[in-house]
């Protein structure tokens, strides 16, 4: 026993001379609502002659007008308060004819002006930088519209089903919605030009091209929706210069087949590719992530070559092709790269693989097969939805996770065995909804640790459950701290086949690295006894 003593204090002073390792810190924003922001949000009514208004804390707001007025001043201040937003349907159907917007104004609120037919001219103000969604859409006879820079975006449908011919656009618009034009002679004449629309090089809209597809170099980005449900083009070449490929941009394009994604694109955008026809797809060494359903349903997809390096994948993103069912056969665990892409086929205890480090959400949802499931230490988050429905799930094991998303384990109701990591600080609403047994929480950290989590709604099993909580340095996850955990950490050091241990307790300095320094600190709090 004196020759242990002796050799754990030698390995200690050791240790001394070694600097400490910074804790590595993740900070995650907490949506709060405090008392100055509903202060903020608080409002009184008012009338300003024909005008109804709302005012806030430092601003007003127009709410509506009388509905048979035809000419409409709109004042720059009321009660001593700049007039910046016009708010959604403010003047929807009415009967107005002109209309004279302030220099204060900045927003123009979704449907304000919708379906004024009286309405034929209007100019936006230099001071507005955002039109939204149908603000101006159905004014059947507004054949004018002056817009100035310092103008950011313009909404989905804003300008549709007017008699709009002309319109200048301005260089600062940096944000499009789809089908701002359509139904107006203005669209007419330039998609009968050219199919291909490009406003301040961003491609808006492709929905009347054919066949193979260049796109000109020079452009950016492609816009939402720009191509949606262009079932004629077969072939798209996007250039070097795009950067960005918009949500849903080629959704139902059910004869494209083939398309070339150049090494610029960070992210392939929700849905953008989703119900093509695309039969093979590169994805290139820039991606670094691949959005919610973006190649989802493309049922003659039968090849997706990745990066060699690791690609955050998001729910569903290949649900419905050829290619996941090819590698479901293959592997019920899909995994690319370090990220477990599906799990929905599998059964029984599911063991996740040590070199997994992201899971997709959704990724076991609804598999009712499963029964238990392990998820190694490296994996720091469980998305939204991820084991959604799992009804048969009755264990899981998070050694390394920091945050679960909501709906996470939502109705997986006989889980009844639930091992949390102390490093976790957020639980979102819903994460465990509908778990119906009070079950047992092993909980890695201490009671005070665990009351310091950020913890969402409509989590009763989390409440009713038992708990016990963890000792740090119990590396053998026996409840106890002895030689027994030298013994355990040493030989996993060693990469001993038979090594087994809790990686979250045998982590003493909490910098998620399991070392020498730990091995350390470990000899260090047993001689401390």
């Amino acid at each position: 026993m004196k020759k242990l003593v002796a050799l754990l204090g030698a390995v200690c002073l050791l240790c001394t001379s070694v600097p400490a390792i910074p804790e590595l810190v993740q900070e995650t924003a907490v949506l709060t609502v405090s008392a100055a922001e509903e202060a903020e949000s608080a409002y009184t009514e008012g009338i300003y002659g024909i005008l109804t208004y709302r005012e806030y804390a430092d601003y007003i707001e127009i709410s509506g007008c009388d509905a048979n007025a035809e000419t409409v001043e709109i004042p720059a201040v009321i009660n001593g308060k700049n007039v910046i937003r016009i708010d959604d349907d403010a003047f929807m159907n009415c009967t107005v004819k002109t209309v004279t917007l302030p220099d204060t104004l900045i927003t123009i609120g979704h449907r304000a002006f919708h379906s004024c037919s009286n309405l034929t001219k209007i100019e936006i103000p230099v001071s507005v930088t955002e039109i939204d969604a149908s603000a101006f859409k159905s004014c059947e006879n507004l054949e004018q519209v002056i817009l100035h820079e310092g103008l950011e975006s313009i909404g989905v449908s804003v300008f549709k089903n007017t008699a709009l011919k002309s319109i200048a656009i301005p260089a600062s618009v940096s944000s499009f919605g789809y089908e701002i034009f359509d139904g107006t002679p203005f669209w007419e004449e330039l998609t009968a030009k050219n199919p291909i629309v490009i406003f301040n090089n961003i491609l808006v809209d492709g929905r009347n091209c054919t066949g193979a597809v260049v796109i000109p170099d020079g452009v950016t980005r492609i816009n939402s929706f720009a191509f949606q449900m262009n079932m004629t083009v077969t072939s798209v070449q996007i250039p070097d210069s795009v950067t960005e490929i918009g949500k849903d941009a080629f959704t139902y394009c059910t004869g494209l087949t083939g398309i070339t994604i150049p090494n610029t694109i960070e992210e392939i955008s929700i849905g953008a590719f989703s119900d093509s026809g695309l039969k093979a797809v590169t994805i290139p060494d820039s991606v670094l992530n691949i959005r919610s359903g973006a190649f989802a349903y493309c049922m003659d997809l039968e090849e997706v070559n990745f990066p060699d390096h690791q690609v955050d994948v998001y729910s569903e993103a290949f649900e419905g092709t050829p290619w996941l069912e090819a590698r479901r056969a293959e592997n019920p665990l899909v995994i690319v790269n370090g990220t477990l892409i599906d799990g929905k086929t599998c059964t029984g205890d599911v063991i996740i693989p040590k070199d997994v480090t992201i899971i997709s959400s959704k990724a076991f949802s609804w598999n009712e097969n499963i029964t238990s499931v392990i998820v190694p230490a490296g994996v720091h988050a469980i998305w939204d939805e991820t084991f959604d429905n799992c009804t048969n799930l009755k264990s899981a094991e998070l050694p390394g996770v920091e945050y679960i998303g909501p709906n996470a384990f939502n109705n997986c109701s006989p889980l009844e065995s639930l091992k949390l990591s102390r490093r976790l600080h957020t639980i979102g609403d819903n994460a465990f909804d509908k778990c119906k047994t009070r079950g047992m929480i092993y909980y890695s950290g201490t009671e005070e640790q665990w009351n310091q989590i950020e913890m969402g709604k409509s989590n009763l099993f989390i409440r009713i459950s038992e708990f016990k909580y963890g000792v740090s340095g119990d590396a053998d996850d026996d409840g106890s701290l002895g030689v027994a955990d030298v013994i355990a950490l040493q030989k996993w050091l060693h990469a001993r086949p038979d090594a087994s241990i809790n990686s979250d307790l045998a982590d003493l300095d909490e910098n998620g690295i399991i070392n020498i320094f730990d091995l350390c600190l470990l000899k260090r709090k047993l001689l401390a006894k």
